[in-house]
């Protein structure tokens, strides 16, 4: 019975110093959880930030690159559109008239060129301004370049006349017509009619033929058609 009593006694004390052991143990695995647990959220809410800080980085530039980029693509967009508009302009020719663009709109006999003439009429020398052509009478007479009708009347000396300013400092003038067909201030195309050619009826002129005055001015100086 002694020995079964110690027995217990020591049992007893065993299971005591286990369970407190136990203890011990639960009691420190839970401080170590509640302690750790916001040392990791710390750590998670670290290094989100972190990841955060540097994704803002990143995006600014990102950014930063494709405005660069754009302002860089803008510049040499206009270069590239000044370029092609300096070329363009460089290509452009200016084609000035020359008196080949005159050319005379009938081809007939010439009777009288450029120069001065005595005058029988007038009993003195006089400049004669165009080219006298012959031409049978009622012979339809058209413009051989475009122009502003600035006289259509009579003349003392080319009878029933036609003036057009074809622009850059050109003047042309038909002489010698009659049934003229256009007005002061009509502008006038290629081959339009501007009258018939007639007789010097009231010109004092040294001949009764039927003929075209032909006559071309650049600013103030006439211009000589070659026969």
């Amino acid at each position: 019975m002694n020995r079964w009593k110690g027995s217990t006694s020591w049992a007893l004390v065993w299971g005591f110093f286990l369970l407190v052991g136990g203890m011990i143990l639960y009691s420190g695995y839970n401080a170590s959880i509640y302690f750790s647990t916001p040392e990791r959220t710390s750590m998670i809410i670290n290094k989100t930030e972190q990841a955060e800080s540097v994704y803002t980085s990143q995006a600014k530039v990102t950014e930063g690159s494709a405005r660069i980029m754009q302002t860089q693509t803008g510049k040499s967009t206009k270069e590239d559109q000044s370029g092609v508009s300096d070329s363009s302009k460089k290509d452009q020719v200016i084609v000035k008239q020359t008196l080949q663009d005159f050319p005379c709109p009938v081809k007939g006999i010439p009777l009288r060129s450029v120069g001065n003439y005595y005058c029988e009429a007038f009993d003195n020398y006089l400049f004669h301004a165009g080219t006298d052509y012959a031409e049978p009478e009622g012979t339809m007479i058209r413009a051989t370049h475009g122009g502003k009708v600035i006289y259509s009347g009579a003349d003392p000396i080319l009878g029933q006349k036609v003036t057009l300013d074809c622009g850059e400092g050109w003047i042309v003038t038909y002489g010698g017509l009659a049934n003229l067909r256009v007005e002061v201030g009509k502008t006038v195309e290629i081959q339009d009619a501007l009258g018939q050619v007639g007789i010097f009826a009231t010109a004092k002129s040294e001949s009764d033929q039927p003929q075209l005055h032909y006559e071309v001015w650049h600013g103030n100086e006439v211009q000589g058609l070659r026969l």
